[in-house]
């Protein structure tokens, strides 16, 4: 009976990794393909923003109540449900035309992942306690930190081959066999028809979305300026409703979020660390394709083949968790892989200052190997850490607000390091081309104005690319400090806040 229910245990630990691997792989290849659909749609910065914010926004509005149907309903039937979306939402992006339609089919791929990584993670933490626990949590995050980075290079093999929507016609298959495997393999657990009521609060749900999509739209609008009145205000009127979702929801008899967790320290000391994980992946993964692709002119193919660095250096931090965590403990690592991140986006950003090519891209090698380690070692110690102090029947309710807190840094990551990015890149680029004696004006993105340069003849062309090229890369200093400031003020606050947790 015992080798019979470890083998259940592995084959469905097995499953569940394959489930995240492929769910990570879709979303970040997607983002080595921004730079193809941008000339293909004719999509500026804003809209590449909102095809990668839809899917995050989504997701952040629909993976509350992903935990709270799956501790009611059962978990493995409510990751089932949000596995078929994928599959819908790859036909839809299959056929679409123009830039709205991606935008449908990337928000139900959105809405799929908030119900299938927190209902994984819920799984884990019913099928697995203990010892156990911490290991299955290490080989669900190597999951999932391999599926982050290694997704741009499946994403350029697709896009070198098929075009863009051949990630869609990927998708599809690999879900529909992900499904079929599940099924077979893990079994039931949780849910509770009689004991826990299933009145949705959809009060609490619209107010969420709401604060959330007017805090996004006001990130992504202030590329223009902070101060703009389409930036500042949208994110004032988002926060005020994100501050009173949380208000309303913990007054609520039927709340959709388990506050009370983070009244432990641990569990709180987590959720801003996780933020930062998504924060500077999505940040990473946003820049770097355009700057590979588009100001190096590699190609979507190279271009994935390059952010393996970060992919090798994931993998290692991920196989050191144990060794970090015997000697530093939880908290140790987790402040160590926060540091790690912090450094490594400071050096890519410094990067850029050399005017060598091969020190820069030296430079570039060794920043993505330190915020890897970060990813690696950082997401396996963070969730055991966290997951391990949360009661057996609330592992959908914990595990849905830990991934809420991940997928709120992937709003802001992709917010900030857009809007910083897309602001500096313009002002860049009016001085330079102006100085140059070219039409100062951004066609709106370094892909753009690259597509608009092969229209010049001559000089002006070259003399175009290279006024773009420079501003892209001096935005980029100005976008890796920014956020490597914003991971050291979390990293304070992730010490104070556990700094009573035993070792």
């Amino acid at each position: 009976m015992a080798n019979a229910k470890e083998r259940t245990l592995h084959r469905s630990l097995i499953c569940l990794c394959a489930a995240e691997l492929v769910m990570m792989v879709n979303t970040t290849a997607f983002n080595v393909a921004l730079p193809n659909i941008a000339e293909t749609l004719k999509a500026g910065m804003a809209q590449q923003q909102w095809i990668v914010s839809s899917y995050n926004l989504v997701f952040a509005a629909v993976v509350l109540l992903a935990g709270f149907l799956g501790d009611r309903l059962g978990h493995l039937k409510t990751m089932l449900a949000g596995l078929g979306m994928f599959v819908v939402a790859s036909a839809i992006g299959l056929m679409a035309g123009n830039v709205p339609a991606l935008l449908v089919s990337r928000s139900i791929m959105g809405a799929g992942a908030g119900v299938v990584i927190p209902m994984g993670q819920a799984l884990l933490g019913v099928l697995f306690r203990g010892p156990g626990l911490s290991r299955a949590m290490t080989a669900w995050a190597i999951a999932g930190t391999l599926g982050v980075p290694f997704g741009p290079l499946v994403g350029g093999v697709l896009t070198a081959t098929l075009g863009w929507r051949g990630i869609f016609g990927f998708d599809g298959v690999v879900f529909l066999a992900v499904i079929a495997i599940i099924r077979m393999n893990v079994p039931q657990t949780g849910g509770s028809r009689k004991s826990r009521s299933l009145h949705v609060p959809w009060t609490s749900v619209a107010m969420m979305f709401a604060g959330f999509t007017l805090f996004s739209t006001g990130l992504v609008n202030a590329q223009h300026g902070v101060l703009a009145a389409d930036a500042w205000i949208p994110m004032t009127v988002g926060a005020a409703l994100i501050a009173g979702f949380v208000l309303h929801d913990r007054a609520s008899r039927n709340p959709l979020m388990a506050l009370d967790l983070m009244r432990d320290p641990s569990f709180a000391a987590c959720a801003p660390a996780l933020m930062m994980l998504n924060f500077s992946m999505y940040g990473i993964i946003f820049i770097m394709p355009a700057y590979l692709e588009t100001v190096l002119r590699h190609g979507a193919l190279v271009g994935g083949m390059l952010l393996m660095p970060l992919v090798v250096a994931s993998i290692v931090g991920s196989r050191m968790n144990d060794w970090l965590v015997s000697r530093l403990g939880p908290r140790g690592t987790s402040l160590l892989a926060l540091a790690c991140l912090a450094a490594g986006m400071l050096t890519i950003g410094a990067a850029m200052w050399w005017p060598n090519e091969a020190a820069k891209q030296s430079t570039v090698l060794i920043g993505q190997l330190m915020a890897g380690l970060g990813l690696g070692a950082g997401q396996p110690a963070m969730l055991t850490w966290a997951m391990g102090r949360v009661p057996v029947e609330q592992s959908g309710a914990g595990s849905s607000l830990l991934t809420v807190f991940r997928q709120f840094g992937s709003i802001i990551g992709v917010g900030i390091f857009g809007s910083i990015q897309s602001g500096l890149y313009a002002a860049g680029f009016h001085d330079l081309a102006q100085s140059a004696g070219l039409n100062p004006q951004s066609a709106g993105s370094v892909t753009l104005d690259f597509q608009r340069a092969a229209g010049f003849a001559g000089a002006t062309g070259d003399l175009t690319r290279q006024a773009a090229s420079r501003a892209y890369e001096s935005a980029m200093t100005g976008s890796f400090t920014a956020a490597a400031a914003v991971i050291v003020v979390t990293l304070g606050i992730v010490a104070l806040i556990s700094r009573a947790t035993p070792r």
